[in-house]
Parts: C-alpha cells; structure tokens; sequence
C-alpha cells in the first residue's frame, strides 16, 4: 500500500504543531490564574520552560500529591488473659413445692450461656432463661437431685433441689360467731384464730399453726357488731413444704343473756389415761345449761393420744350451743394446767364471752381437740348451753392421735381402779356475804370445804372444782385513821394457786405451800368509813383444795 503524500504530512504536523501550541498557552494562563504571588500584585514570573518528553502532563490545576513515608507500626505489649468470674447463684440450695416452679436468680457470670446437667430429670425439670439470668425448677417427685451449671470456661457450681408436697392446704375465708357484753380484742383474736384453724386441712404429720398473737386487726367487739380479721395460717411438717395463707374471718358478736348453769359435770376419772374410750357423757337440755370440768393425764411411755369434748344431736333439727371454755395444757406442771384453764374461765363468763355453735341434726361435732403427750395432762373448764333447738349429748372421749376425730359417742365408759370424782353435781356456785372490823381478828372464807353429793352412781366431788364461788366483803373501819386491810391466801392441805377477780380486775397467786400466807392485795379503809370487795374464785384443778382466804389488818 502507498505512504501519505509530502503534502499531507505537512498537514499532520501543521495540526499537531498548532495542537502542542495552544496547550502551552492554556497551560501558561492556568499558572498565572492560580498565581498567589501574581495575585497580590507581584511582578509576572519568568515564563515557564517548555515541556520535554520525559514530563508526563498533570490534571490541570491540581498540585502534585506530596511525597509520604510508610506510617510506624508498633508491637501490643504481651498482656495476661482475664480471670473468668466464677458461677454463682443466689442460694446454694432450694426447696420446690411438687407440681410447682421455683427461680433462682444468677449471680455470675453476667452474661453467656450455662450448661445444667446432673439433676435427675425424674425429680425436676431444669431450665437456664438467659435473659432473666435464672435457673426454672420444676418439682416432678418428691426427693433430691443436684444440678451442676457449667460456664463457656469450664467452671461449675452446684445446685441443690428438694422437691417437697405442700404441708396441706387451707382455704381463704371463714366465719365464726361469738357472744360477749362486749367482747374484748384478745377474744376477738382467739376466735377468729380458731375458726382459721378450722379451715386448714393439713397432711398426716403436718401442724396448723394460727396463732391470736399474729392477728394485728383486731379490736373490742360490741354484742350485735361484726368485724373483719386476717389471720396468717402456717401448715409445716418434716419433709413438707411450709404452705401459707391470709385468712379472712368474719366475726359476728351476737348478744345473749348471761344464764348460770344448773349442774357440774365432772370427768376426772380415771385420771390416768390408760387405754382409749369415752370418759363421761351426758345430755344437755335447753332449760338446764351445764359446766363442764375435765382433768386427766397420761402417764410415761404412754401413746401420743388426743382429748376430744363432743357433742351429738340425735334430733331431726339443728341445735345451736353457746360455749364459753378455759381451756389448759398440755403441760407436766399440774399446778399451772389448772391455773391456765381455770383463769381463763373465770375472765371469759365474767365477760359473757363465748362461741355459738350449729350442731346439724344426726351429727357429731368436736368443741375441742387437745392432744395428750405422755408425762403431761390437760384441762378443760367449759360452760355450755344450747341456745336453741333440742337437746345434745356432751361427752369427754381419749382416742389414739392418728385415728379419725369424728367418730360418734360411745356410751361405754372406761374404768380404773383409782377412785377419783365422775357425775353430775347440782350446786354450780357457792355466794357468800362477810364483814371484816379493823383490829379484830380474821374473818375467814373456806373455799373448797363442802363436798357435793352425785346425782349419778360415782364418788362424790371433793374441794369444790369447778364450782364459782362469789363473795361481796364489807370492810369496816371504826377509827379515827385510815386503815389498810390485807387478802391473804392459806392453802390447808397442799401446794395450790388462785385465781381472783376482785371488782372485776384479775389477781392471780403463785404455788403457795401450806403452813404459808400469800398476800392476795391490800385495801385502803378511810377513817370512820368502810370498803365493800366484790371476788369470785374458783378451786383450781392441780391444787389442793380446800383453801382459807382471810381478811385481817395484821399478818394472820
């Protein structure tokens, strides 16, 4: 193929030349535009040098990028691993209700996961919620297993799980409703602790505990008011979880006339509990309201056994009792069973206080429930009247403490070969009325001295138990200055206590030996004046009875 022609080679170069020229101009003019020292009015630069081969051209206007040296790298210094926090949990063992859940709250690590294994998965389901950092156990069966939780580092700790059945159940309400003029708060308390008590339902080797001193709310109880009280009831037994409730009691104060009794009941034989059975029984008619004594212990090695006071309607309508009791022990001090038992009768009959209770027809209900340990005894003081519907049969029944406390009455009465008094008595209360003159000698009541026939075949009934006996005293004093006047106590056959409501405060007199005078209380006598007392007493079950209580202005 043919070359250009000379004259088109001209050309070319022509163009190119004319090209390479106006790139120097442009050149030129951009260094002067971007000029500072052209700018501020310095004289114009030399011109620049023409470009040679060897120069590559540069983007117009931009500097070129200055030379940089590679930046300095340095070693870390060599530094120890850290130390993982140990697991630890917030308790080292816990125990689970069966059917039920339980959390544990993770201490460390703060974050990560845990692996639990172990734990018998028969016993409890396991669960590590790594959000709310805890471990979930959920009681299967009842029995023990461990679980052992391990971190990302390989360490571990223990957890150990004892999954339990709940100690029983109980519900969340109940009702009860008493009698008093007015009834006080500590009664108020007792009742409402009492009907809480009749509501849990524990299981074999489990206690109710519902105690009067935990309720906080309540208060004195006018006759026709009602009140509301929270009782917190505990059920706890060996190898059960502890069961818990707030119960709620309505307690209804229903006025009622004070009514003496017509006839003592006495079961205090045989004294000394030897086999199980019923002790005494006997019925209780709407025109004839009763007091009820029992007495009665369980020698050593004896069986664990329980003391029940039952009553029967054999009618074909319900009956309603109204109960006052003292109830005492159990406890080895015989004095102080029938101190506890006769004091606190003696406070609630002054007071009117009591319970109203609903026998349904054809029905056997328990008014009270005392265990009998060996060693120990128990006492009970009781009046009892029904307040409407027929008539009920009382009884005093012993029975082994496992069996079922509900059986009905049986009329076969234990036996022993020891005498003590068992009947029906008809003289329920003694009254005196005395006069003491200061400086005279010691006017003298004898408490206890008059034994009271059996209407029933048995022995008669020595020292007056469960007998009140009331007394209005006048203190004379014939002198031109103010006298005092003591109340002594002399026990005349053995130890004995007291109990005295003297114008209705109570006073009560610690074991005294005979041959001793306990000073009961002093009375001021004004000048030319008198003093009239008002006491009630009672023989006290454990004492020896009878007793003189003197009036004198001298130490007797």
């Amino acid at each position: 193929m043919a070359g250009p022609s000379r004259r088109g080679t001209h050309l070319i170069r022509a163009a190119i030349g004319s090209a390479a020229g106006l790139w120097l101009a442009l050149a030129a003019a951009a260094t002067q535009a971007f000029d500072p020292a052209r700018a501020a009015g310095d004289p114009p630069a030399a011109p620049a040098p023409s470009p040679s081969a060897s120069i590559s051209p540069q983007p117009i206007g931009l500097p070129l990028p200055p030379e940089t040296s590679p930046a300095p790298t340095f070693e870390p210094s060599p530094s120890p691993s850290p130390t993982p926090a140990p697991v630890a949990f917030a308790a080292s063992a816990i125990a689970v209700p069966l059917g039920h859940a339980e959390s544990v709250p993770v201490l460390s690590p703060a974050s990560g996961i845990l692996a639990l294994s172990g734990f018998d998965p028969a016993v409890a389901t396991v669960v590590f919620d790594g959000v709310d950092r805890t471990i979930d156990v959920t009681g299967l069966h009842a029995g023990v297993t461990t679980i052992v939780a391990t971190d990302l580092y390989g360490q571990a700790a223990n957890l150990t799980v004892t999954v339990e059945p709940y100690a029983g159940k109980a519900y969340d309400t109940a009702a009860v409703t008493i009698t008093g003029d007015p009834a006080g708060a500590q009664f108020v308390a007792e009742q409402a602790a009492h009907a809480a008590n009749l509501v849990a339902y524990p299981v074999p080797g489990a206690t109710v505990i519902a105690s009067a001193a935990d309720v906080a709310d309540a208060r004195e109880l006018p006759a026709d008011d009602i009140e509301v009280v929270h009782v917190p009831v505990s059920i706890e037994g060996p190898d059960l979880y502890p069961y818990h409730q707030s119960v709620t009691v309505m307690v209804r104060n229903l006025a009622q006339p004070q009514i003496a009794p017509k006839y003592v009941l006495v079961s205090d034989f045989p004294e000394t509990i030897t086999q199980d059975g019923t002790l005494f029984y006997a019925d209780v008619n709407p025109d004839a309201p009763v007091r009820l004594l029992y007495y009665h212990f369980a020698p050593d090695g004896a069986p664990l056994r329980r003391v029940l006071v039952k009553v029967q309607n054999n009618g074909v309508a319900s009956s309603f009792l109204q109960l006052t009791a003292g109830i005492g022990g159990p406890d080895q001090n015989v004095l102080l069973v029938g101190h506890e038992s006769t004091k606190r009768f003696l406070v609630e009959e002054a007071a009117g206080e009591g319970q109203i209770f609903e026998v349904p027809p054809d029905a056997t209900i328990n008014l009270v429930d005392q265990l009998l340990p060996a060693s120990e005894l128990v006492s009970g003081l009781m009046q009892v009247r029904v307040v409407d519907g027929d008539g009920v049969r009382l009884a005093v029944v012993v029975q082994d403490a496992l069996d079922s406390p509900v059986e009905p009455i049986s009329d076969t009465l234990l036996s022993s070969a020891v005498e003590h008094a068992r009947g029906i008595y008809q003289v329920p209360d003694f009254d005196y009325d005395e006069d003491y003159i200061v400086g005279a000698p010691p006017t003298v009541l004898d408490i206890g001295k008059l034994p009271l026939p059996n209407l029933v075949q048995g022995d008669v009934l020595g020292g007056d138990y469960g007998v009140k006996q009331s007394a209005t005293v006048t203190l004379e004093n014939g002198g031109d200055a103010d006298a005092s006047v003591g109340m002594w106590l002399e026990p005349r056959g053995g130890r004995a206590t007291a109990t005295f409501l003297i114008d209705g405060s109570l006073t009560e007199v610690r074991a005294t030996d005979p041959g001793d005078y306990a000073l009961v209380r002093s009375f001021d006598v004004p000048a030319r004046g008198y003093r009239r007392i008002e006491l009630v007493t009672m023989p006290e079950g454990g004492s020896s009875y009878p007793v003189n209580v003197l009036f004198s202005s001298t130490h007797p």
